[in-house]
């Protein structure tokens, strides 16, 4: 008898594959929100098994972290996975964290979220990386990276011309310290590596 068989036998509510899709789903998405009506699942499984799944992705090389007053967990790679991320989603990401630190020191977090309109959006790219915020069709291309991430989510606003950029309260582990510092120097590497291409 495997390992979540008998789990799916004790629970006599899930079944063997809702411990393996619960799993795959923190692996693959990174951060699972007990609020989101399609992970709560997965987010209560992992949550209610935790050390069965802190043995499993420690075997894949990550961590999971947990914040029970925020609701989510996040699988962390011990190797950061910064060369999965292009330079555009690797700035976008270090911007969001960036206004999610601000939101959060001037106490603007409601339920751990901040709430970022696409204009201030546009004024924080353009002022902390000196550069004009990529084209629609990019930039929605890139926030559906950040929502595979875990760390944002684009959400229509009651005004029907404008969306807003929800960033989710996993940004602060998925981006930690030190996987900043990785994200600054990959995106610097990067920077020099394409201005050796065009010289």
């Amino acid at each position: 008898m495997s390992h979540w068989e008998r789990l799916a036998t004790q629970s006599q509510i899930h079944a063997e594959s809702d411990y393996q899709k619960a799993g795959y789903r923190l692996v693959m998405e990174q951060v699972l929100y007990a609020s989101d009506s399609r992970s709560r699942t997965a987010y209560e499984l992992i949550v209610r098994h935790r050390k069965e799944y802190d043995a499993l992705l420690a075997q894949l090389g990550m961590t999971i972290t947990h914040n029970p007053h925020m609701g989510y967990v996040v699988a962390t790679p011990s190797q950061y996975v910064a060369d999965k991320m292009r330079l555009s989603e690797t700035r976008l990401a270090l911007v969001l964290r960036r206004l999610y630190d601000d939101k959060m020191h001037v106490a603007e977090i409601v339920g751990g979220e901040a709430f970022v309109d696409m204009i201030e959006l546009e004024r924080a790219y353009k002022d902390l990386l000196n550069r004009e915020l990529p084209a629609s069709s990019a930039l929605n291309e890139q926030l559906q990276a950040m929502k595979r991430y875990g760390i944002a989510r684009l959400e229509d606003t009651h005004d029907e011309q404008r969306q807003q950029v929800v960033i989710r309260p996993g940004i602060v582990d998925v981006l930690g310290e030190t996987a900043l510092l990785q994200l600054a120097a990959h995106a610097n590497a990067l920077e020099e590596d394409a201005s050796d291409e065009t010289a």
